[in-house]
């Protein structure tokens, strides 16, 4: 019953219901042997949908209904040239996957609005996956393919800008310039995500690296090019900083170290630097006890209860120097070759523009249905919204769930008039679980509540297949799913050859 309830959001319209009943009911033999069936079908489906699923899709009869609701309804057929127009601001996870979910609720191609997704780099970029492109195990193909590509015969059209205002009362999008009008919209769905934040920290901002861009990732890569070429008889040890021990900072510090660690003439110091008292706050227990021992193993240096208060230039140009305060009131200086930001982020400025209404962290307000509050046309997905009291976790997975409801729910929208009182979906959160690199070939991951729970190398292939098969296209889970085997290859036929 545990099973069939965690993954009832994957489960046409009454299926949760029917699957209970099996469960639960054990009225003669054949009820035994059908509960055994179905509850084996439900245990199945649930990795397979974890695995190949893009999303976890909204129920078939939902589904269904967008295709159909406009010819029961006896709609009139739009004129060409006069298209309702869905336009989404942002092309990460949620943002692509809100688009691709529009492009294939509706069948009919009379019947489809115009989609347009806008973004101001060229290329999606798979974030879980950007270390991977930096040190060379994944190529850009696999990580960061472009809007192009993914978007090839879907009817979606991508336009690349860098938006700076809305006019909701004019509906429409402009350009970065203020004056350009890049879109009119019927009804428009913000997926602007997060920008990075170093919370006014002296210096943090000129001195650290972030590491959340293709942009970022490719700066890393000439600096760790950098000191992969240093004299090998340099005598003070390469000290790297990571600031904050989320996710992203924990896989980077023990990516890093391991990463520079490949000369024998390599001497490196790592300190993971984090305000709170316990390293990854929103894991789950047995993936924050593999990251801690996997952080002891491989030697790094946990600093919990320690804020980073300014960072300053040295005498040596080529390092940094990291000023930390702990919670005990003392004092602490750290200097550095290199200084990793993963902590801090910020909602777009495009959602202070455009007055949403915001909690007091800047993110805009939305109900179940992922409307905005106040708007009658507006929805918004992903890290940049507040869809609950208590604000669901700020990845991925809540993205992609969020984007085919906001899809449905928009499509709903610029329909009202022909469908009446047709209602929207209301979202709700289904935790797939986590997964985490812990270096080239060391992994954590948990599922279903922790009835799945993996770690070593084992889980690391494991990760790659799972993402691999989680891209947003076919087409692109192929390309991943080769360019990820390709790689384990070589560096298989690689350490084979350094120990021979």
């Amino acid at each position: 019953t545990k099973i069939v309830k965690q993954w009832s959001y994957f489960l046409p319209h009454g299926a949760y219901e029917d699957s209970i009943d099996y469960v639960t009911k054990k009225n003669s033999n054949i009820a035994k042997m059908r509960n055994f069936i179905n509850f084996c079908l439900l245990f199945s489906s649930g990795f397979l949908v974890f695995g190949w699923s893009p999303i976890p899709p909204i129920s078939n009869s939902a589904r269904s209904l967008a295709a159909t609701s406009l010819e029961s309804s006896g709609a009139p057929e739009e004129k060409s040239g006069n298209t309702q127009t869905v336009c989404i601001i942002g092309g990460g996870f949620g943002g692509l996957t809100c688009a691709l979910s529009l492009s294939s609720l509706v069948k009919e191609k009379k019947d489809k609005p115009k989609i347009v997704l806008i973004d101001k780099r060229e290329r999606f970029v798979f974030l879980p996956l950007l270390y991977e492109l930096c040190v060379g195990d994944a190529t850009i193909e696999e990580v960061a393919p472009t809007y192009s590509y993914l978007l090839e015969g879907t009817g979606v059209e991508f336009i690349q800008a860098d938006v700076c205002d809305i006019d909701k009362q004019k509906q429409v999008v402009y350009s970065a310039s203020g004056e350009e009008e890049i879109c009119k919209y019927d009804s428009i769905i913000l997926a602007t995500g997060n920008e990075a934040s170093f919370f006014g920290v002296p210096g943090a901002e000129k001195f650290a690296q972030a590491f959340y861009t293709i942009e970022d990732c490719y700066e890393l890569r000439k600096k760790l090019s950098y000191f992969d070429a240093r004299d090998s008889d340099f005598e003070k040890p390469l000290e790297v900083v990571v600031v904050g021990a989320g996710y992203s900072g924990v896989e980077l510090a023990l990516n890093i170290g391991e990463r520079l660690c490949k000369s024998d003439d390599m001497h490196v110091n790592t300190y993971l630097v984090h305000r709170g008292n316990e390293i990854l706050p929103s894991a789950s227990d047995f993936n924050r006890q593999s990251s801690e021992a996997e952080l002891v193993k491989k030697g790094v240096q946990l600093l919990t209860g320690t804020s980073v208060n300014e960072v300053q230039s040295t005498e040596a140009e080529e390092r940094k120097k990291v000023l930390l305060s702990k919670n005990d009131g003392s004092i602490e200086t750290i200097e550095c070759d290199l200084l990793l930001w993963t902590t801090g982020n910020k909602p777009s400025d495009i959602i202070k523009r455009a007055n949403f209404v915001t909690d007091k962290n800047g993110r805009i307000v939305t109900g179940k249905s992922l409307a905005v509050k106040g708007e009658k046309n507006v929805f918004a997905i992903g890290d940049c919204t507040r869809a609950a009291l208590v604000a669901y976790p700020g990845n991925a997975q809540v993205a992609m769930q969020q984007a085919e409801i906001a899809a449905y729910n928009s499509l709903i929208n610029i329909n009202k008039s022909h469908l009446g009182d047709k209602k929207f979906l209301a979202f709700r959160y289904t935790d797939l679980g986590e997964m985490m690199s812990l270096g080239s070939s060391e992994a954590t991951i948990n599922s279903l509540g922790g009835l799945v729970q993996l770690n070593g190398p084992a889980a690391s292939i494991f990760r790659r297949l799972i993402y691999s098969v989680r891209m947003p296209t076919n087409r692109q889970r192929v390309t991943a799913a080769v360019s990820s085997s390709a790689s384990r290859l070589s560096k298989k036929a690689g350490n084979k050859k350094q120990e021979e």
